[in-house]
């Protein structure tokens, strides 16, 4: 394979030898000119003078007095010159969208010589349109009128007549903006173009350095450009070369040769740069492969292949192998990707901005400076922004210690609003969480962050346990970083001289500018492996291609063409449409494979939501239109990816299971708990994990009060309302007086949710909103359980949250640790009540014993088998005394059922009739639990793994 390039440096240095230097080269882009000299230097096989090579964009700028605009200043004068000329009160941030597509106009317009006054003529003034035709085709006035039949008919239409409205400024917007960038000698790139393209036509003298240009590699040509190119070939200073040579570029009926004919005949080349030999065919192997990160990994394998066969015959300097990327998101899986044969890898497309870890936490800092809150009389950030930055990966490397400290602080107090002087732990966080009110303070705010986090990098990199390989991903990092602050830079820069705008469209516009930006990875450009996108192939010839994400969609790109302009018009006036897209991307792909010998095309072969897993269009064309010149093959890689059936989960009693089970047993220093052995009965295997190994969900910061927290803060309430009559009898007057004193049950209600729901015990505050409405269903649940209580009394009330820690015996060979928390005990008349408070609703009856212990049973009434223990546990304290269980279901308590424990409908007046069956049944399950041939196993009975926790471990 002779590359284009290489022909054409072949041809001129034989014609012109050392002398080759006086001419100046013009390629699609600078990658183009690079290899061009890398090729002259071959040929000449000693030191010449090199030629000059530049773009075509930098061959106008240089034709050009103006000075080509950032695209930030630009939309800020034209937003100005927006609002002048039509008086919209629209803001800066809602003009943005609209404002980049009107460069984008503006610009088409001008690379394309449209006369804007008549493309933008008010579209009621059809009588003037019509009398001036004379610079349109008959086809373009047909599309004109085609528009205009199909917009005017309707009257009263809202969006015509908003279309109407901003087509109405739309001439007078584009005079006012030239003019005033005309005045400060800056321009946007169609409108340098059409100023050199208008003195080219007009047939000034455009005074270039240089005499002897040569055209290589052009196709797409804009009339600007070609009104230069006519310009320059009549005053014999240009030649032009063109790589039209293949079969299918050629083909009328291919899109690839929408401009072919016209630019042969309209810039014929001074010499002949054919390719006489014959061609052999061209392997191209198409694979599908289900997935984005697989197409990567199949990278490793071609390549690898390649080596093995000797196809890359020096891994080291792999030049004549590319990988093109038209989906650039692939980029670092492929660079991770590549085997360590690969000596040297040159990355010619850039890596978006957006993309990069620092763009990331640059957004997730706006998020936090978008919602500053006020929290005790002071600033705050909303916990959810404040943990997105925490968990960040770059603070991960800069402040990991700090996080993971303030992660706890946040989770341990419940802070859905943290303030600010909990914060700043740190210099990281000082800076970071610090509120922004004013525009003109963002740039030195997220400059100071980014400084701070790039040292940090600096300080990880050359720590004490930093490897080579370690600090690649962070010199990634630190290229990124340095990128953003010069976005960052340049944004404050532009923004000088605009008032009145917002922090949030501050950091939009920072978004968009970095989503334009792309960050180049530095290598050596003439050796190693290459790897590119679509636009850097131009002009380049390669013998092993590597091209990803060929689906149709992606390769060619299904995009639309967002313009104030629509379709017809664009159509009319010559302005480019959705097929002039389609034929650019059907040349860059024919002429990029035509003279490989080995092509790969890989696309992703999954199908789903708005993915269809379709191949690209080319690939048909290449099998059923050109299938001649080519050696065609087939593949679809699939993944077995069908779960194997579950097989239950069990835990055997290992000698480490059994060594954590002796810490339960008399002597130890572990508990069971009522709760543990409802736990072993509905699932051993969750005992297992909760009780054995102490795992547990992790913990979240709760917005919402959950049941366990409105649990806990109702037994609070009622412990403090009755610990006043700790000893004492109960009358109904005092239950009716403390039902009435709404003052002190908020007050009451204000320090529990301090305690257990705000976390800050010492700095009780009013409710408010959901939290209000909370406190008052619990201040409903409190008066109605006073109102319970009247019906028992008078009654003694004995304790609250009575502690207990107790040896049970099970047989001569295993006694085992208890202890638990009795919510109440109160005396009524004879009896003392064990009572256990309940948020949800249950039974109070039951029918036999049996049923307590039963996991197989959906409903089973564990509540009662707890308070059964409870009640057991102290009548061993007390012992000969009449005792009954009592349960208060919340959810049930403004019904008309008694909270006392029945069974078959009767009051249970001697406990020591129920424990006679009881205990055995407890024992036996005490029994199982520690006996060593017995694994902790899964529940049968599924309903228990409804809210289970540990569901996704076992399967279920």
């Amino acid at each position: 394979m002779v590359p284009f390039l290489y022909k054409i440096a072949e041809v001129f240095y034989r014609q012109y030898g050392a002398e080759l230097y006086t001419h100046t080269f013009v390629f699609p882009n600078r990658r183009a000119g690079i290899f061009f000299q890398k090729y002259l230097a071959e040929i000449a096989g000693k030191p010449v003078f090199s030629p000059t090579v530049m773009t075509i964009q930098e061959l106008f700028a240089l034709l050009s007095p103006y000075q080509p605009a950032d695209k930030i200043q630009l939309l800020v004068m034209l937003y100005g010159h927006f609002v002048k000329v039509s008086h919209s009160e629209e803001s800066f941030d809602e003009f943005l969208y609209w404002g980049e597509m009107l460069l984008n106009d503006f610009s088409d317009v001008d690379k394309h010589l449209v006369d804007a006054r008549q493309l933008f003529r008010n579209i009621r003034d059809l009588r003037s349109l019509e009398t001036d035709k004379s610079y349109l085709t008959d086809k373009q006035i047909e599309a004109i009128r085609r528009f205009w039949t199909n917009f005017m008919p309707v009257e009263n239409n809202k969006t015509k007549q908003h279309f109407l409205e901003t087509w109405e400024v739309l001439l007078e917007l584009y005079t006012a903006f030239r003019a005033e960038l005309h005045e400060k000698q800056y321009a946007y790139e169609g409108m340098i173009f059409r100023e050199v393209a208008e003195r080219a036509k007009a047939k000034e003298t455009l005074t270039p350095e240089f005499t002897d240009i040569v055209f290589v590699g052009l196709n797409a040509l804009t009339p600007a450009e070609t009104a230069l190119l006519d310009y320059l070939k009549n005053t014999g200073a240009a030649d032009f070369y063109w790589d039209y040579d293949f079969p299918m570029i050629r083909d009328e009926q291919n899109k690839a040769s929408l401009w072919v004919k016209d630019n042969l005949r309209r810039f014929p080349s001074r010499f002949d740069v054919k390719d006489r030999e014959e061609k052999p065919k061209t392997t191209i192997e198409v694979i599908g492969i289900p997935s984005g990160v697989g197409q990567a990994k199949q990278v490793t394998r071609i390549l690898s292949d390649l080596i093995r066969t000797k196809e890359i015959s020096d891994p080291d300097e792999a030049i004549d192998t590319a990988i093109i990327l038209p989906d650039e998101n692939l980029l670092l899986p492929v660079l991770y990707s590549i085997p360590e044969e690969i000596g040297k890898i040159n990355v010619t497309m850039g890596y978006g901005l957006s993309h990069s870890s620092v763009s990331s936490l640059t957004e997730h800092i706006a998020d936090l400076q978008r919602n500053v809150r006020t929290t005790n009389g002071g600033p705050g950030f909303y916990y959810r922004f404040v943990l997105s930055i925490l968990n960040h990966p770059l603070i991960d490397l800069s402040a990991k210690k700090e996080a993971e400290a303030l992660k706890k602080h946040i989770l341990d107090n419940n802070r859905i609003v943290v303030p600010v002087s909990e914060l700043q732990t740190c210099s990281l966080f000082r800076l970071i969480f610090a509120p922004v009110v004013r525009q003109e303070q963002v740039a030195d705010y997220l400059k100071d962050i980014l400084t701070e986090v790039y040292n940090s990098l600096i300080g990880e990199k050359h720590g004490e346990n930093a490897t080579p390989n370690d600090t690649r991903p962070i010199d990634l990092e630190r290229e990124f970083i340095v990128q953003y602050y010069k976005s960052v830079t340049r944004l404050q820069d532009t923004l000088q001289g605009v008032k009145e705008l917002a922090v949030d469209t501050y950091f939009r516009l920072l978004k968009r500018l970095a989503q334009g930006l792309n960050v180049a990875f530095s290598g050596e450009p003439l050796s190693g492996l290459q790897i590119m996108g679509v636009l850097e192939t131009r002009v380049l010839d390669f013998e092993n291609l590597i091209l990803l994400s060929m689906n149709e969609g992606v390769y060619p790109l299904k995009k639309p063409v967002n313009s104030f302009i629509p379709f017809t018009l664009r159509k009319g006036f010559g302005l480019p449409t959705y097929e002039y897209q389609d034929s650019i991307y059907a040349y860059h792909f024919y002429r990029m494979i035509s003279r490989a010998k080995r092509v790969y095309m890989l696309y992703d072969s999954r199908a789903e939501e708005m993915q269809t897993g379709e191949v690209s269009r080319y690939f048909y064309q290449l099998k059923y239109l050109y299938n001649d010149f080519f050696d065609i093959r087939e593949r679809v890689m699939t993944y077995d990816v069908s779960a194997p059936q579950v097989s239950p989960v069990s835990v055997a009693k290992t000698p480490a299971v059994i060594q954590k089970l002796e810490a339960f047993r008399e002597g130890g220093d572990r508990y069971l708990s009522a709760s543990s052995v409802n736990n072993y009965i509905n699932c051993p295997l969750q005992f297992y994990f909760t009780t054995i190994e102490n795992l547990s969900e992790e913990t979240e910061v709760q917005e919402s009060v959950e049941s366990d927290v409105f649990g806990t803060i109702f037994h609070k309430l009622m412990e403090v309302i009755y610990n006043r009559y700790k000893g004492k009898t109960v009358t109904p007057d005092i239950l009716t007086t403390l039902a009435k004193d709404d003052a002190y049950l908020t007050r009451l209600i204000e320090q529990a949710f301090a305690e257990y729901y705000f976390k800050q015990k010492e700095n009780p505050q009013s409710l408010q909103g959901q939290i209000y409405l909370i406190g008052e269903i619990l201040r409903s649940y409190v008066k109605q359980t006073l109102k319970t209580d009247q019906q028992f009394t008078p009654f003694d009330y004995i304790d609250s949250e009575h502690r207990f820690k107790r040896t049970y015996r099970v047989n001569d060979g295993l006694s085992v640790n208890f202890k638990g928390s009795i919510d109440r005990i109160d005396r009524v008349g004879d009896r003392y009540r064990v009572i256990d408070y309940k948020s949800g609703k249950g039974e109070v009856n039951f029918k036999d014993v049996q049923q307590l212990f039963d996991a197989s049973k959906a409903n089973r009434p564990y509540q009662i088998l707890q308070v059964l223990l409870y009640s057991y546990f102290y009548l061993q304290e007390r012992g000969g005394i009449s005792l009954s269980p009592a349960i208060y279901y919340l959810r049930s308590i403004f019904g008309d059922l008694s909270p006392d424990v029945t069974q078959n409908k009767q009051l249970m007046t001697d406990l020591s009739l129920v424990m006679e069956e009881f205990l055995p049944l407890l024992n036996h399950c005490l029994e199982e639990m520690f006996d060593p041939s017995i694994p902790f196993s899964q529940t049968r009975n599924e309903m228990h793994c409804r809210w289970c926790p540990f569901r996704d471990v076992c399967g279920k």
